[in-house]
């Protein structure tokens, strides 16, 4: 009868040791992101969308100057989040990108329709209007890509948040 009880104790220690060993491997060892493509970053809502790892790399790039601009941030050499700012023609409706240009289903809106997100991707649209600028929109897109968590408060706090800071920096001025 020991033998039986010594090898519940011995599974049992074995169970905690393991789980032990996962909860320590699930810890966010990274520093979040101050800002993605040169816009202070809501790091609250980062935090509720990217996955645990030790380190975090964030790369911007310019694909076609004066109208693109993408950040792309890796956790331990995955793709988990990007962020895309384009120039476009004036009109164009979050809903529309966020359904046309992310694949987004159903998105929710907000922000006087000018922001529209799902737990996965959001879009936001700044319009840009007068001023001696030629009327253009520039939308923000934004998408969460596995290990990243689906969240969708975190998508729509991080999308307006960071519209909001987009928005400060003035990016409807004209360019000399």
């Amino acid at each position: 009868m020991t033998h039986g009880w010594r090898g519940v104790c011995l599974s049992v220690a074995a169970v905690t040791i393991a789980v032990a060993g996962c909860s320590a491997e699930q810890k966010r060892e990274y520093t979040l992101p101050k800002s993605l493509c040169g816009v202070p970053a809501p790091t609250q809502a980062l935090s509720k969308l990217l996955p645990t790892g030790k380190h975090l790399a964030v790369d911007e790039a310019t694909p076609v100057a004066d109208a693109i601009t993408t950040c792309k941030a890796t956790v331990d050499g995955d793709l988990v989040l990007s962020v895309e700012r384009e120039s476009r023609e004036a009109g164009a409706s979050a809903r529309d990108i966020a359904a046309n240009q992310l694949g987004v289903k159903q998105p929710v809106s907000a922000d006087r329709n000018s922001v529209a997100y799902a737990d996965w991707a959001a879009v936001s649209v700044v319009e840009c209007r007068g001023g001696g600028t030629a009327d253009k929109d520039i939308s923000v897109a934004v998408k969460v890509l596995k290990p990243g968590h689906r969240d969708e408060s975190a998508m729509k706090e991080l999308i307006l948040e960071y519209t909001s800071a987009f928005k400060k920096q003035r990016p409807c001025k004209e360019t000399p």
